[in-house]
């Protein structure tokens, strides 16, 4: 009777990571060639820049009040379904009628639908013993790059064939399908832990929280630099360098395979660096990396920074999520990652929509040379933090385990 159970639990998790993989497909199988696309309609570099990081101020707004309130609920499979029709719908809109401003509808529903990550997380562990948690948040922490790497190839294959529009048909059919196999989900057995995020005082101590609050700043920095370059105006350097949709696919991809394997690289990293000098490294090569993308003048040097830049923000990202529930209580958990993922939606709205108006209203190198200095200032940031941090915990002595395991093994990914 257990095997069967066994049986049956591992064959859930398995059609949860399955339709995990569709969700990331559907949101980022347009991600590269939105500034591209919208270069050709004539649209400017300020007004591109909004258009990719509307997606981050969607989720900014809807990250947390969906954890909560979905949980509350008991409703988490519904919102998932809410998010996969949503995103059907609007880019089948596009497809239909494109053009500027139904592309722009279609990046405001991809940060809607992003805003449901935070279930994910939630539900997938539900399908876990207790003491397999951290397991099954590695597991699904492999869907992020795994879809948008399938994303961005597929969709660049299609655009390379068909045109940009039918781009937009990869996010549409990858939905349906998703939203197909949700019929087969349960919800899961988390609701009991998820109402207590309406707990007021203890939203309110997390509010509170300057270590949170500090650690969300630095989420800010690492995504304001990424999807202001990766996602917006690298693309459009490698257009001017001669690059079709297929190249500039797979200047994307470049990005996220090293992202990949920097994270999963990371345990060893922390063992040989330690964590905190792990995320100051990760910074600190990523703004070296972005300043040097402004000086390529051939492909070949712009793939190897962008290696190089996905490589550093793994390091840099995946030593946010694991110190971000360090010393947090089961219950607050849901709650302290809602939290962080919401704050750091800020800066995948504003990176791509501030560099818009440095290049803009300056040039394109100092937009990057600022986007530079400005992770190499998160890592002077990060330094300060984990100085405070040894601090804090020379005075908790009495804390148990090392800090550097538990924290990487709490950790959570989110794109």
């Amino acid at each position: 009777m257990a095997t069967m159970a066994n049986r049956r639990w591992t064959a859930e998790a398995t059609l949860f990571f399955a339709i995990s993989v569709l969700f990331f497909i559907s949101i980022t199988s347009f991600d590269p060639f939105v500034s591209s696309y919208a270069a050709e309609l004539g649209v400017p570099s300020v007004l591109i820049g909004s258009m990719v990081g509307i997606t981050g101020l969607a989720s900014m707004v809807a990250r947390l009040p969906v954890g909560i309130v979905s949980g509350f609920l008991s409703k988490r499979r519904l919102f998932i379904q809410a998010g996969f029709a949503l995103t059907a719908v609007s880019w089948a809109i596009a497809y239909i009628a494109p053009g500027a401003a139904t592309l722009f509808v279609g990046k405001l529903s991809n940060g809607l639908a992003g805003s449901v990550w935070v279930i994910y997380t939630v539900m997938f562990a539900s399908y876990f013993a207790a003491r397999d948690g951290a397991k099954a948040m590695a597991v699904i922490s492999v869907a992020s790059p795994l879809g948008s790497l399938a994303g961005s190839t597929v969709g660049g294959l299609v655009i390379h064939a068909f045109g940009y529009a039918a781009g937009f048909i990869v996010a549409v059919l990858a939905a349906l399908l998703a939203l197909a196999l949700t019929a087969f989900l349960k919800d899961g057995d988390a609701a009991e832990p998820a109402r207590a995020s309406l707990d007021r005082r203890a939203l309110a101590a997390q509010f509170a929280d300057g270590r949170l609050w500090a650690i969300s700043l630095l989420g800010i920095v690492v995504q304001m630099t990424m999807y202001g370059t990766r996602d917006t105006f690298t693309p459009l350097m490698a257009a001017r360098l001669g690059a079709d949709p297929i190249a500039i696919s797979w200047l994307a991809n470049t990005h996220l395979m090293m992202f990949a394997l920097s994270t999963a690289l990371c345990p060893w990293l922390y063992r040989r660096l330690g964590l905190g000098r792990t995320g100051v490294l990760g910074f600190a090569l990523q703004g070296a990396a972005i300043v040097a993308m402004a000086a390529a003048r051939g492909l070949p040097m712009l793939f190897a920074m962008q290696a190089v830049a996905g490589i550093a923000y793994g390091m840099a990202f995946t030593f946010l999520m694991s110190i971000v529930l360090e010393s947090a209580r089961p219950q607050e958990k849901t709650m302290r990652m809602g939290f962080f993922q919401s704050m750091y939606s800020v800066g995948v709205f504003a990176g791509p929509l501030l560099l818009g108006l440095l290049v803009d209203g300056a040039s394109e190198a100092a937009g990057f040379a600022a986007w530079g200095g400005l992770s190499a200032l998160g890592a002077v940031l990060t330094a300060l933090l984990l100085r405070r941090r040894r601090a804090s915990r020379a005075k908790e002595a009495n804390v148990p385990g090392s800090p550097e395991k538990e924290g990487y093994r709490a950790a959570v990914q989110d794109h």
